[in-house]
């Protein structure tokens, strides 16, 4: 982790072979976890956990290049490493960028703020923090 000025924090974050790597500048305002179908069978977990940041604070420092996209005939999926397979940072409309919060090489140093789509969540899976519960999808954070 590293200073961009006196205020503003720089995380570092890769994928498993690091063949691709970015940077998130500022705070983490809280990780999201989805708990719908798509998520779990991506993920092969519960629930995948991500953070939201606008546009101009993501920037990608190596291999862009790298990424691969996969979508469905809905226009869903992931955008993963071609080496490694490990999912990646997107943004679906240029504002934001979703980032998955496994993939951080620094501390974020900030709690799960909510859950999504618990009305889908596995039967085994069990909610064992006090955080937001949204049923279904939660309303887009502004970009920041």
């Amino acid at each position: 982790m590293t200073q961009a000025n006196e205020t503003e924090t720089v995380r570092a974050g890769s994928c498993l072979c690091g063949a691709i790597r970015f940077e998130v500048q500022g705070a983490i305002n809280g990780v999201g976890q989805c708990h719908c179908s798509k998520c779990r069978k991506v993920s092969g977990t519960a629930s995948n956990a991500m953070f939201i940041v606008g546009a101009r604070r993501f920037r990608w420092t190596l291999g862009e290049q790298h990424t691969q996209r996969f979508r469905f005939p809905d226009g869903w999926g992931p955008t993963r490493c071609a080496t490694c397979g490990s999912p990646l940072p997107e943004s679906h409309d240029g504002k934001r960028y979703w980032v998955p919060a496994g993939l951080m090489n620094d501390n974020l140093d900030t709690t799960i703020g909510m859950h999504i789509h618990v009305a889908s969540k596995a039967d085994w899976d069990v909610i064992h923090d006090d955080a937001l519960q949204h049923q279904a999808a939660a309303p887009q954070p502004p970009a920041s």
